[in-house]
């Protein structure tokens, strides 16, 4: 049993466990339109990869024959090998998501968003006061505050364009495989079993459901902020509360904050990817950065939050490295593109010269 299909066993499993969990509190399993929705992210993020990688190569090369062209070079042998490997994982990322959703908005109906007292006090604890106000100084610009905020939406690149990175086009079978245990492991441990036990609302929305007003300046200033420029986090926060309100349990619903997703799938992301290429790790150890500061900064989470994603998620790696120590696969490649190839085989060679005779 490969490694891929020993994942997507084990996690359709945990998709069952949800629908189960759902359904033990009245909630309905997610609807066609979820898994629609969620497949269209995924095709989403395989067209911009795909478009990304094929179009300076067909700018470069001006093949008489493109689509021939591609087929040899971009979806060659070693990709569609990546495919076939990977199906499964697909498979069960497009089945998961709505399952997920669906449990973070049930949330509520497993227990009392009760926690939340108790992070405001930590993180005032930690740090002498609302970690917040500490940020001021330093992003609490609007222009700062309108970037923060894209690049807080920016995230979903690394759910759907990052899952179809690592099926597709990572060469390394090994890492591929951790990768993904460790993936579904976070949204299963940090998103559902985490955030259940220690249920909060995060400081957007513990006036509004809960009657505390301690961050209404916090929230003051982000609408100040939004009258100079876009604050996207905003209305995307009032949809939040409208579908909780309304006890709607679709793709995307759902509001938890300890601990965070942003800031657990961003960890895992640079993790993964600086076994790739190092300057990619780099970049992504900024956007890491970028993302914490964001999750404060834009009243989703508790700086606490955050500390306890990256524990939990270091952790899920770690043990997830552990379990899938299989000898690299021969296709690994740092550079991570399908079709490159560090030495000109034969193969290569000949089909070199049928694009030149084309």
């Amino acid at each position: 049993m490969t490694g891929e299909t020993r994942v997507s066993q084990f996690y359709f499993g945990v998709v069952v466990a949800f629908s189960v969990a759902l359904y033990s509190v009245g909630v309905a399993q997610p609807g066609p339109f979820s898994y629609l929705l969620n497949l269209f992210g995924y095709f989403a993020g395989w067209v911009l990869l795909a478009s990304a990688h094929c179009l300076p190569r067909l700018y470069r090369d001006r093949p008489n024959r493109p689509i021939g062209h591609l087929w040899r070079h971009e979806f060659g042998p070693e990709y569609r090998q990546r495919f076939r490997q990977s199906w499964p994982i697909l498979l069960i990322a497009v089945l998961f998501m709505p399952g997920f959703s669906a449990m973070k908005s049930a949330i509520s109906l497993f227990q009392d968003f009760s926690w939340d007292a108790t992070f405001i006090a930590l993180d005032r604890s930690l740090h002498g006061q609302d970690p917040w106000r500490l940020l001021q100084p330093l992003v609490g610009y609007p222009i700062i505050t309108s970037l923060l905020s894209l690049a807080y939406h920016a995230w979903i690149f690394l759910l759907y364009a990052g899952t179809i990175y690592f099926t597709l086009y990572v060469r390394d079978r090994t890492l591929r495989v951790r990768y993904f245990a460790a993936y579904f492991g976070i949204w299963t441990i940090n998103g559902v079993v985490l955030a259940i036990m220690f249920a909060s609302v995060g400081p957007c929305f513990v006036g509004p459901l809960l009657g505390n007003n301690h961050f209404a300046d916090q929230m003051a200033y982000l609408h100040r902020a939004n009258e100079s420029f876009p604050v996207m986090v905003l209305p995307v926060q009032q949809m939040l509360l409208d579908w909780q309100m309304h006890g709607s349990h679709g793709l995307g619903r759902g509001i938890t904050a300890m601990p965070s997703m942003h800031v657990a799938l961003a960890f895992l992301f640079f993790l993964a990817i600086r076994k790739v290429n190092r300057t990619l790790g780099l970049l992504f150890f900024a956007f890491l950065v970028i993302i914490m500061v964001g999750s404060v900064h834009l009243a989703y989470h508790y700086a606490v939050d955050a500390y306890l994603s990256l524990i939990v998620t270091a952790v899920i790696w770690f043990l997830c490295g552990r379990l899938f120590r299989a000898p690299v696969s021969a296709e690994q490649d740092d550079r991570s593109l399908p079709g490159d190839s560090p030495t000109l085989t034969s193969q290569a060679v000949s089909i070199q010269m049928a694009d030149n005779r084309g």
